[in-house]
């Protein structure tokens, strides 16, 4: 019925832990491209504030751009599949990430218009803008995290 020789069950042990190990790499490699985007996000939000009128912007935003498509780039070439769950574990750390993001954003024009109008000076404390940075960071992070250490099934 289902006799199978010694040669064959080796060959799919060999199968089934090569496998395995390929989960485990694709696992690790999505869990920190999650956390990496994550902390680029962040960086982005803070460094464009902090360089605004310097005219390190439009560098700034080339380096960004950039860097999110080597990150996709190698993510993608570095990986055979998606892990369990880890779509949509990465997707929605991102939701996350880019809520807080639009909320910065719209925050510190906010704030910067309304010290305009007051007539006082337009630049926004750095602690702010790391501390901004940072919880951008956070749910892209904590994804990656999630990913890298697996989930159970």
């Amino acid at each position: 019925m289902n006799d199978i020789t010694p040669q064959e069950a080796r060959a799919r042990l060999a199968h089934a832990e090569a496998a395995t190990e390929r989960r485990t790499g694709d696992r690790r490699v999505h869990g920190r491209a999650t956390a990496a985007f994550g902390l680029i996000m962040g960086a982005y939000l803070t460094l464009s504030r902090l360089g605004e009128g310097t005219g390190w912007q439009t560098p700034l935003l080339a380096a960004y751009a950039g860097l999110l498509v080597l990150l996709t780039l190698w993510q993608t070439r570095a990986t055979r599949s998606w892990p369990r769950r880890a779509r949509t574990i990465c997707y929605s750390g991102l939701a996350g990430s880019f809520l807080l993001f639009m909320a910065g954003v719209m925050t510190f024009n906010y704030r910067e218009h309304q010290r305009e109008l007051a007539g006082l000076a337009t630049a926004e404390e750095p602690g702010l803008l790391v501390l901004a940075g940072v919880l951008v960071a956070v749910p892209m992070v904590l994804a990656g995290l999630v990913v890298q250490r697996g989930t159970r099934a």
